[in-house]
């Protein structure tokens, strides 16, 4: 039996009729009977009708007039032709309206059987197509996958919405652009063009991990699976990649990491402070008896003058490596952030002293809220005012942008306008004892790093805007009274 369909048949001669209905019912199929192409123009018509077998010349009409119609209320029917007049010119017209098939009378049953069959066939495959269709498209929306495809030119063909959901880039704002300025930072964007060539060569990459930048500038960490997609000629079009977002994991791994490392080195600097305190009291104490028996004006009270600095700057050494390695224990009170960095600027006074110095603020009037270590966070602020004020030169401009987003988390946007940093220094920023300055011990921004973990949030390095250092910071924001707004307000803070 040939598979079932939903057939409209046409036919004023009551014989003709009543023959193909015994064919098509006898092979299962679902028939409606109209006897003029007024019948059915004004008739409400089932638009799941598949086939519809009209007679050309009926009582008002020929079927090449009425084709248009016809078709606008049948989308998604074929249409066969029978005739027992049947001439070049319509025949041509009738193919080039969209008719499947034109069949002679007297209409052999199996003529018409094979007809069907060949429409049925086609119908099953088009299903067939749809269904899977829908079933690709229900999965490429609704893994908790990222989707990327794109052409051999590294621009974006297509993106799925739960890649929208992760990075908050729409379809439309990426489609047509160069992926991988857009959405890879710049310290891996050589590193992941390398890859993305090998795949469209016909390679398959499979569990490499890279950063992707969200709207935002944050970075998500991403395992991809890359295989290159081919054409019916077999030639390479474009390349699919699908990832997994393992942020989580990774700085789950890195904490893990970390926190071994920081035993390691708490128990080395609980046995150097032990036996250092000691040796350097007893420095202290002999440079405080050289004092008092060499002359205030002399070579001699100079060099002491030097061993004592050199003491104070291995006492504060060791004390900032003991702090670092030492446990967080906050002691929380609600706050405004916007206070608590101007009071740090205000501090930072003498050391830009003379030097041309601004602060530049956009701030929410909310005044971010939050519930922290208000000593804790000026740290923070602080160690990052320093390393700009060191890395920049006059003029010194410091943006710092805070805004409150739609989880409940404050943004803070900190950047300034010096010589950025390296896509090596990018990678490295937040490691213990790693340094761009002459002296220093490398710990200022893994303890900046370290105390915004202690509060439950984060920071992470920032595609510049312009050429300096961007960093982006979270912090988990306090309700705010109802009836309070964020709205942007900007001020400048003059050295």
């Amino acid at each position: 039996m040939y598979d079932e369909l939903n057939i409209l048949l046409v036919e004023d001669d009551p014989d003709s009729r009543a023959n193909m209905i015994d064919i098509l019912e006898l092979d299962g199929h679902q028939t409606r009977v109209a006897g003029s192409f007024s019948e059915i123009l004004n008739a409400p018509l089932d638009s799941n009708i598949e086939l519809a077998i009209l007679d050309r010349q009926l009582p008002d009409g020929q079927v090449e007039d009425h084709l248009a119609g016809l078709s606008e209320r049948l989308p998604n029917a074929e249409f066969i032709i029978v005739t027992g007049f049947a001439n070049m010119e319509g025949t041509i017209a009738s193919f080039k309206q969209g008719v499947t098939d034109y069949l002679l009378k007297p209409v052999h049953p199996d003529v018409i059987r094979q007809s069907v069959a060949r429409i049925a066939k086609h119908k099953r495959m088009e299903a067939e197509l749809k269904r899977e269709q829908r079933f690709a498209n229900q999965i490429l929306e609704t893994t908790e996958a990222l989707i990327v495809v794109l052409d051999l030119d590294g621009r974006v063909v297509h993106v799925n919405k739960h890649f929208s959901v992760v990075t908050g880039w729409k379809l439309e704002e990426l489609v047509d652009q160069d992926y991988f300025r857009n959405c890879i930072p710049s310290a891996e964007r050589e590193r992941v063009s390398d890859v993305f060539r090998d795949s469209v060569a016909g390679g398959r990459v499979s569990g490499f991990r890279n950063g992707i930048l969200t709207k935002d500038g944050r970075v998500r960490q991403i395992r991809w699976s890359d295989s290159a997609l081919e054409n019916d000629d077999g030639q390479i079009e474009s390349l699919l990649a699908i990832g997994i977002d393992v942020t989580d994991m990774v700085d789950a791994q890195e904490a893990a990491a970390r926190d071994h490392r920081l035993a390691a080195i708490g128990q080395t600097v609980a046995g150097l402070a032990h036996e250092s305190r000691n040796a350097l009291h007893r420095i202290n104490a002999s440079v405080e008896l050289l004092r008092m028996d060499a002359p205030p004006d002399s070579d001699m009270r100079e060099e002491i003058e030097s061993i004592a600095r050199a003491t104070n700057e291995l006492g504060t050494t060791l004390e900032e490596v003991r702090e670092f390695a030492a446990p967080i224990r906050l002691h929380r009170e609600p706050a405004l952030i916007p206070e608590i960095w101007r009071r740090v600027w205000a501090y930072l006074g003498k050391s830009r002293d003379k030097r041309d110095a601004e602060l530049n603020e956009v701030q929410c009037d909310c005044g971010c809220p939050v519930e922290v270590d208000v000593l804790r966070l000026e740290q923070v602020f602080r160690n990052l005012f320093e390393n700009s004020l060191a890395a920049c030169q006059d003029p010194v401009r410091i943006s710092l942008r805070c805004r409150c987003d739609d989880s409940a988390n404050v943004i803070l946007d900190i950047e300034d306008n010096g010589p950025g940093l390296s896509p090596e220094q990018q990678q490295m920023i937040f490691e213990p004892f790693f340094t761009t300055k002459v002296k220093g011990t490398g710990l200022g921004m893994s303890i900046v790093q370290r105390i915004l973990h202690a509060h439950g949030g984060d920071i992470q390095v920032a595609e510049p805007t312009q050429s300096g250092a961007r960093f982006l910071i979270r912090l988990e924001k306090q309700e705010l009274a109802i009836g309070d707004e964020c709205t942007g307000s900007r001020e400048s803070i003059d050295a």
